[in-house]
């Protein structure tokens, strides 16, 4: 039976997910552990950009315990992309004036994830990868790694999830209040 499953988890894509349906937040190693289910745990990739601490010092230093905390856990890699800042131009709807708006945008993530997804498979290092993520840019990676003969379970919040993933994955987890309800941080 294959049952070595590699948990790759989109950090952000998953957090503001939850966080927009439930207001809660869930603790990632509890999370892993069942949607691990019993079958033999290879590893749980969590990815993220790290905050930029001259804009939000205290989020920062929080954001960096909780790395610390998952690195502590011998199951969990915690792979980091990176933050940017941009300027752009916006157009006020009403008036036409035009002004300068500052974001703060993830990079490499994704990228991250889908390198990660594909040299894994490749090494042979699981049978099943479980993509915690609603993003529909992972799509053609699975298509690649299930041509490998891998299996892709996704596990997803119903109202940050595209469709276009269900026809790619052989098996979807619904994350919803029933299933997450030993998952909450206290």
């Amino acid at each position: 039976m294959n049952d070595r499953i590699f948990i790759f988890i989109d950090g952000s894509n998953i957090e503001i997910a939850i966080l927009n349906n439930f207001k809660k937040r869930v603790l990632p190693e509890s999370l892993v552990h069942k949607l691990a289910g019993g079958r033999r745990l290879m590893g749980a990739n969590y990815y993220e950009s790290p905050l930029l601490p001259d804009v939000d010092e205290q989020a920062y230093n929080e954001q960096q315990k909780f790395f610390d905390r998952l690195r502590k856990n011998p199951h969990f890699d915690v792979r980091l992309g990176r933050r940017v800042r941009r300027e752009k131009e916006h157009e006020c709807p009403k008036c036409g004036h035009k002004f300068k708006k500052l974001s703060y945008e993830q990079k490499g993530v994704d990228s991250l994830l889908t390198l990660d997804l594909i040299a894994l498979a490749t090494r042979n290092a699981y049978d099943i990868a479980m993509l915690v993520t609603g993003d529909q840019d992972f799509v053609h990676p699975i298509k690649e790694i299930r041509m490998m003969g891998k299996q892709v379970e996704n596990a997803f919040i119903e109202k940050g999830w595209s469709p276009v993933l269900k026809d790619v994955v052989d098996k979807k987890i619904l994350l919803d209040e029933e299933f997450l309800k030993d998952c909450w941080q206290k």
